[in-house]
């Protein structure tokens, strides 16, 4: 007998994917808050020793470490009417929106000018710690979602490709906008300081940018059935051992944090050593307008190219761009004539591929999570998705602390009431190799992982394949008891 076909993949409607992807903008736009400009505050706004700055990112960093595997083990062994993940983006998100505020709040809360001060530390230490707890739940749910929003791969990317549409727009917004303002509050005769820039990102970041995270809560459907029985700590723990496509993601992704040490020494550079925070918006110009035409080579680049060819041609590609632009440096560094021109080249070739990058990796952390699901019948896109999270929240914690010790270890100096002092130039030299060299070395590095990714080819389409046509049987078992059940009333009437 013929079987019979299935049914048309339900679709997820355009205005889910409208309030998925402003979610993530939302979200986005705090995080890029967070990481691009949070130690910069801390040290130079804040007014905390760079000391105390570095051990409390490291603790937080060690913290954050244990935190985002528990925060996906507790994700995957929640079971609700309305999910696993949706729950936790509802009643996380307002919580969030108040740590976010309170975290650019304290020079107007404290006004203790010590950089040892006890108070401003234990501020700093609490508002920090309360907010990545938070953060961390909610941020492992919302990518989680991105693969159990739909069990179809092209659906899936499709609303990725939006996701990462608004994330690049939203997220490009801090790195513009605060720049400008402190340029600005620099001045003599600026009408605002510093001190209120930063709270007025802080209040724009929380209750909008949170505000509209809150979205992906409300709005957004899980549609991937999860299996009653819950994975084990066991289980969880060891997938990712033997799910070798998620181990090449992670591990890619653990020797991408430390490509931290050298964005946490844009501002620095762009500061101290050009002379102009403004400068940053300016070379990131070409990447803005590039991405936006990024989107139409994925699918050309996807017909000649599998995922696992495609992340090592992105990581040795961004090395080696980053490595010309060192070398060009070298000589260069504080000319902002000839060295600006060379990183808005580099910038245009990032933006020309990272959204498509972007959209595969997740392609791939989705795909990883259905071979989890094909090798055990359990789905774990908490664990899954932590541990890739947990790789990027390294760079902005852990490395973020070996940066801020690196700082006095080349002999950088701050000033109260002063947040710009001139730096030798022994100090900007150490500046510039830190931030363009470790980049470009972290990003070759990174790409060696790849090599052994197998999730590709003959044994992707048989994962698929299997995967859509279990769930296919265990649709029509269900439709069967639903039938057998309502028969014999249909014969009582």
């Amino acid at each position: 007998m013929k079987r019979k076909q299935p049914c048309e993949p339900r679709l997820v409607g355009k205005g889910e994917v409208a309030a998925y992807s402003v979610a993530g903008g939302g979200q986005n736009f705090c995080y890029a808050l967070i990481t691009g400009y949070l130690m910069y505050y801390y040290i130079n706004v804040f007014h905390i020793d760079p000391r105390f700055v570095s051990i409390m990112l490291f603790v937080e960093g060690i913290w954050d470490i244990v935190n985002n595997p528990l925060a996906g083990i507790l994700i995957d062994r929640t079971r609700t009417k309305r999910g696993k993940m949706v729950p936790y983006l509802r009643t996380l998100t307002f919580p969030l929106a108040v740590c976010t505020v309170l975290m650019f709040s304290g020079p107007l809360l404290i006004r203790d000018t010590s950089p040892t001060s006890p108070l401003k530390i234990a501020f700093m230490f609490v508002t920090y710690f309360l907010w990545e707890l938070c953060y961390t739940i909610t941020d492992v749910s919302y990518w989680g979602l991105s693969a159990a929003i739909s069990p179809h791969p092209e659906e899936r990317r499709h609303v990725m490709t939006s996701v990462n549409v608004m994330i690049n727009i939203c997220s490009a917004l801090p790195y513009i906008l605060v720049p400008l303002l402190m340029d600005y509050a620099a001045a003599p005769d600026a009408k605002i300081s510093l001190t209120k820039v930063f709270f007025l990102f802080g209040l724009i970041g929380g209750v909008a940018g949170i505000g509209l995270f809150s979205l992906a809560g409300f709005c957004v459907k899980e549609r991937v059935e999860q299996s009653q029985n819950r994975p084990t700590l066991r289980e969880s723990a060891g997938e990712l051992i033997h799910n070798s496509a998620m181990r090449a993601i992670v591990l890619s992704g653990l020797i991408m944090s430390l490509s931290g040490i050298g964005y946490a020494f844009m501002n620095y550079y762009f500061i101290d050593v050009l002379g102009r925070a403004s400068l940053a918006v300016l070379s990131q110009i070409p990447s803005a307008i590039t991405w936006m035409f990024s989107y139409a080579l994925l699918p050309v680049l996807k017909k000649h190219l599998d995922n696992r060819t495609f992340m090592l041609l992105c990581q040795c590609g961004f090395g080696a761009v980053w490595l010309i632009i060192y070398l060009i440096g070298i000589k260069y560094y504080a000319r902002p004539m000839i060295i600006v021109p060379a990183i808005m080249i580099g910038q245009f070739l990032f933006g020309l591929i990272s959204a498509p990058c972007n959209i595969v990796l997740n392609e791939m952390m989705a795909e990883a999570t259905d071979y989890s699901e094909w090798r055990t019948g359990k789905r774990n896109e908490g664990v899954g998705f932590s541990m890739k999270i947990t790789t990027q929240k390294i760079s902005n914690t852990v490395i973020q602390s070996i940066s801020a010790l690196l700082l006095s270890a080349i002999g950088y100096v701050t000033q109260e009431g002063n947040a710009r002092v001139q730096q030798t130039v022994l100090v900007q030299k150490r500046i510039w190799m830190i931030y363009a060299l470790v980049p470009a070395v972290v990003y070759l590095l990174s790409a060696l992982p790849y090599v052994t990714y197998d999730l590709v080819g003959e044994k992707r389409e048989t994962v698929l394949r299997e995967l859509s046509e279990r769930r296919l049987n265990a649709a029509d078992r269900e439709a069967s008891k639903g039938e057998n059940k309502s028969g014999p009333e249909c014969a009582a009437d």
